[in-house]
């Protein structure tokens, strides 16, 4: 896993280099314009790097600014690298097989203030999107009928909602309002309550506005990878103090249903599906909370009636949309296979700058009917 970390850091930290010197030759050659951007670009490719040595160290509001800024950042630079190549590979096509004249083409790219600004200005206007996206929650509705219910049954499912430096008190209240808005029977989350850490968590007593979910017949998750970053131990705690049950590699019935509760797929000591249900009433819905949606398969051999799933963001911004739906068999959405219905959840919440740019903030409403 370090090794794999410090892969993706050489190419992060030699994507920067190889961008900052491309917008450094295209910027006007006024000392100040390129103090001022440069100044930008260090502070951007150097805030996740602060933020993750030094951010526990650090007063709650200048982690979190670090956080957000360097979290962004990745996303804002992701669109610049790819302006960049774009122009650079339109240099060597032009280069090869002439299609403007090779001075024209220089001039464009080389020291020009109109050429910098509309970079800037698609860059701009793709962020602007992508945060109005991540703002315009989508309600994703299914409806599964079974004979193992004896009324009618309402269940809202949510999924990385990664509260912590990124998502404010009022926010997370505005997302209550809204489960609330549904009027569930139960609320099911698949993990990825938390982020990274849990200080601006408890500073600003989130755990108060999660008690606010009304839910009659309860609310229920299983852990996530990010619970294990912030330290599993606070983070069930957390999940107490919210008023939701935390299922650990354990199964409750409750309300004519089974609910499975699984470890996160990074544990390696979790237990199997078949362990876990083996003395489990068949004859009841179950439902399997599990965080990363891999395998499905397996619970399809177990006869598990639902999965909710949620971890993958759906790669959250474009092209790595592209990459999780290779990944991962499902997602994002729906698939029924067999008896078994899928759901995997994009997150109500974000992981560190606020843009959906392809994907979607949802949330589920799951209807039983019988």
């Amino acid at each position: 896993m370090k090794s794999f970390f410090l892969t993706i850091l050489f190419f992060y930290v030699t994507a920067n280099v190889y961008a900052a010197i491309r917008i450094y030759q295209l910027i006007p050659a006024n000392a100040w314009v390129r103090i001022v951007v440069m100044g930008i670009f260090l502070l951007g490719f150097a805030s996740l790097l602060i933020f993750f040595r030094f951010g526990e160290a650090m007063p709650v509001g200048t982690a979190g600014f670090f956080y957000r800024f360097g979290t962004s950042w990745m996303i804002a630079f992701l669109y610049v690298f790819m302006l960049i190549l774009f122009v650079d590979l339109f240099r060597i096509i032009n280069w090869v097989a002439p299609i403007a004249d090779k001075e024209t083409v220089r001039g464009i790219f080389y020291h020009n203030a109109l050429t910098a600004v509309t970079g800037l200005g698609i860059t701009a206007l793709i962020l602007l999107y992508g945060n109005w996206q991540y703002h315009n929650k989508k309600r994703s509705h299914i409806t599964i009928k079974t004979e193992k219910i004896d009324k009618p049954m309402r269940i809202v499912g949510i999924s990385d909602l990664h509260l912590g430096y990124t998502i404010s008190k009022k926010e997370l209240s505005r997302w209550v309002e809204m489960i609330n808005a549904e009027n569930p029977d139960m609320v099911i989350i698949g993990g990825d309550l938390v982020d990274n850490q849990l200080r601006p968590v408890w500073m600003h007593s989130l755990d108060r506005e999660l008690l606010k979910i009304k839910a009659p017949l309860g609310v229920y998750a299983c852990t996530g990878n990010h619970e294990y970053i912030s330290g599993i131990k606070n983070s069930a705690d957390f999940y107490t103090r919210s008023g939701i049950t935390l299922l650990r590699d354990s199964v409750l019935q409750t309300n004519g249903l089974t609910i499975i509760g699984r470890e996160d797929h990074s544990r390696k000591n979790r237990k199997t599906l078949p362990e876990l249900i083996k003395n489990s009433d068949n004859r009841t819905f179950s439902i399997l909370l599990n965080h990363q949606p891999y395998y499905l398969d397996e619970a399809v051999r177990e006869g598990i009636d639902f999965q909710f799933s949620g971890h993958t963001h759906r790669g959250q911004v474009f092209p790595a949309s592209l990459i999780t739906d290779k990944i991962f068999e499902l997602s994002q959405g729906y698939i029924q296979k067999k008896n078994t219905h899928f759901y995997v959840s994009s997150g109500l919440g974000i992981w560190g700058g606020k843009f959906r740019i392809g994907t979607r903030s949802e949330y589920l409403v799951l209807d039983l009917e019988n």
